[in-house]
């Protein structure tokens, strides 16, 4: 058994080194998140290795790499950075910087890492594990057409759960200070995404629509 599983760290540390896991912090959260059975045993086994300070953002950095390379979208990613985020601010942070980088390199995504990252972002934003505030940083008066595209498949995801949900998601940018966001997610709707989609999802636009 010590020969096997010596066998597989060895693999693992290959595949670590080989996907650019340049330290020996992003080494370790990289094979963690490869070994483990799941979202819960994952979490347990990356408090063990007992990353401390500025070195946790790792593991939200790693696991963001990974969720975004997969061949199909793979939720266990999502649980284990949801899992982060409740039991601190710090990741919930980490999560937004993390966020934020791939959101001003898209351009550089190929279309499968596009597509798991808006699935990534619609399962945060449909738990309540970050807001539409994340946004923030984008200027929706000014994105290209890659943007365009990226922005419309998400939030035509977020048109499609319930009405309850999107009351709920669109309501938690009402109190925020944020005019400029909710007025470029406001005219982004009305202009993209409104001629291309079906009667249900126009009804539940007016219902988004009117959160602001």
């Amino acid at each position: 058994k010590a020969v096997v599983s010596t066998q597989s760290t060895g693999k693992l540390l290959a595949l670590a080194r080989k996907n650019h896991m340049n330290t020996e912090v992003r080494r370790n959260v990289f094979c963690v998140l490869m070994s483990s059975e799941d979202y819960e045993h994952c979490f347990e086994k990356m408090l063990k290795l007992n990353i401390k300070d500025k070195q946790e953002r790792e593991i939200i950095y790693v696991t963001v790499l990974c969720a975004l390379k997969c061949k199909t979208y793979n939720p266990y990613y999502t649980s284990v950075i949801k899992k982060f985020c409740e039991l601190s601010k710090n990741y919930q942070i980490t999560t937004q910087f993390s966020i934020w980088d791939r959101l001003k390199d898209l351009k550089s995504l190929n279309a499968r890492k596009k597509g798991n990252f808006i699935l990534l972002l619609a399962s945060l934003i449909t738990s309540k594990t970050i807001s539409l505030s994340v946004f923030k940083i984008v200027n929706f008066a000014e994105i290209g057409s890659d943007e365009v595209d990226f922005f419309k498949d998400l939030f035509r995801k977020i048109l499609n759960l319930s009405e309850v949900l999107i009351t709920e998601i669109f309501g938690r940018l009402q109190p925020l200070p944020l005019d400029n966001l909710k007025n470029g997610i406001k005219v982004f709707l009305k202009h993209f995404l409104k001629p291309e989609i079906n009667a249900q999802e126009k009804k539940n636009l007016k219902i988004a629509l009117k959160c602001f």
